[in-house]
C-alpha cells in the first residue's frame, strides 16, 4: 500500500484529492495492520462491525478469513485507481464501491461452522 501511496503522489492531480487518497490509503494500512495484528476467532462483533464500517473486509480480517479481507480491501483500491485514471466515470466507482462495501458488511452476518475435531 505504501507503494501504491508513492504511486499516487507521483502523478500530478489536485492537491485536494491527493490528500484524500493518500489519508484514505494510510487509514487502510492502519486498520489493516491493526487488524492482522489482533486477528483471533472471538474477536467482539461490535468490534468488527465498527472496523468493517470504517474499511470494508477489515471485519473479515478480524475474523481470521484472511483471504476474503484482503481480495475486498484490494478491490476497493483498483476501482479507487481506475476512477483516478478517468477509465470508469464516478457514479459508477461510487456504485461498485457501494454495493463491494454493502456486501462485505452483510457476509460478516453469515457464520461459518466449523468442522468438529474427532
Amino acid at each position: 500500500m505504501i507503494l501504491l501511496y508513492f504511486i499516487y503522489e507521483s502523478i500530478t492531480f489536485l492537491p485536494i484529492q491527493q490528500y484524500l487518497f493518500s489519508g484514505w490509503l494510510i487509514l487502510v494500512l492502519l486498520t489493516v495492520s491493526f487488524s492482522l495484528a489482533n486477528a483471533h476467532e472471538e474477536v467482539h462483533i461490535s468490534q468488527r462491525f465498527g472496523f468493517e464500517l470504517l474499511v470494508p473486509g477489515v471485519g473479515h480480517l478480524l475474523r481470521k478469513q484472511f483471504l476474503p479481507g484482503l481480495a475486498i480491501i484490494l478491490l476497493l483500491i483498483i476501482i479507487h485507481f481506475t476512477y483516478m485514471f478517468r477509465v470508469i466515470p464516478l457514479n459508477l466507482a461510487l456504485l461498485l464501491t457501494l454495493t463491494i462495501s454493502l456486501l462485505s458488511f452483510f457476509s460478516l452476518f453469515i457464520r461459518i461452522h466449523k468442522k468438529a475435531d474427532n
